[in-house]
């Protein structure tokens, strides 16, 4: 239940410090790697500042979480949840809540979200449902709005977790 910040040439502790309970998905970083973003399994986010080696915001975004993922902007952290079925979109800066979405599909049938990861090159974000065979594309330049404009492609098949290729026109 700690995180250690470690020089990247000797591999020797600069800072040791708490975390919550069941760290998961791994720590996200902003675009100029002063902050780093955990998220833990039952559903707070921390964000720690590198720099003055301290934790300088968190809130509990979900009951169950399954990850998250920071916009390449750096303006917001979005976080995947088996409980509640949402994906809950949080200002970087404070962590304050700026959109909570109910992950349903057009039928009303509600989903786990499996992965969200951000995709620098189409400044959005993709989340993966554990629940319905879809992905969904959600636009940084949407989230401000409060209404943001999902783009829904169907699948074959449940997708569980996924990653990009190189040009993130294609999710494997």
């Amino acid at each position: 239940h700690h995180a250690t910040l470690l020089d990247g040439d000797r591999f020797e502790p600069i800072h040791r410090f708490k975390t919550r309970y069941a760290l998961h998905g791994g720590p996200k970083y902003s675009s100029d790697g002063r902050y780093v973003y955990f998220a833990s399994r039952d559903g707070w986010i921390s964000k720690f500042d590198i720099y003055n080696l301290e934790v300088v915001a968190e809130v509990r975004a979900g009951i169950n979480t399954r990850n998250a993922a920071v916009s390449f902007n750096n303006r917001y952290v979005a976080v995947g949840n088996y409980l509640p079925h949402s994906l809950v979109i949080l200002d970087a800066v404070d962590l304050s809540p700026v959109v909570v979405l109910p992950m349903t599909d057009g039928a009303g049938t509600s989903s786990r979200v499996s992965a969200v990861y951000t995709a620098p090159p189409r400044d959005s974000f993709i989340v993966a449902l554990k629940d319905i065979p879809e992905i969904l594309e959600i636009p940084y330049s949407d989230i401000s709005t409060n209404d943001p404009e999902i783009r829904r492609i169907r699948l074959d098949d449940y997708l569980d977790d996924f990653f990009f290729n190189q040009a993130y026109s294609v999710v494997m």
